[in-house]
């Protein structure tokens, strides 16, 4: 069997907004969901993997912690830049 190189890295592109609101969701809200608890352990490490990439990335474009109205601003801001990327699926659906 042929198995792919799956430690190659990939090479993507979100915007700082983008990855916000990913993260907030994946930190935020999973992170202290019982759902997460349902996933498997190699599920649940894929979740926090992606979560402390998320944070790197965000850190190492300059988003850093902030008082709490501050960060409230931040995080609508961001919340308003998701709506306006194109979703390939959503976007490809008839407008009835």
């Amino acid at each position: 069997m042929n198995y792919e190189n799956l430690a190659k890295e990939l090479e993507i592109r979100p915007s700082v907004g983008l990855m916000l609101v990913v993260w907030d969701v994946l930190s935020n809200k999973l992170g202290a969901s019982p759902f997460l608890d349902t996933l498997s352990v190699e599920e649940q490490r894929a979740v926090r993997c992606l979560d402390d990439l998320c944070e790197h990335a965000l850190a190492g474009n300059g988003i850093a912690p902030r008082p709490a109205k501050e960060w409230d601003a931040l995080m609508s801001a961001a919340r308003l830049h998701v709506n306006s990327l194109p979703i390939e699926f959503e976007d490809s659906w008839p407008q009835l």
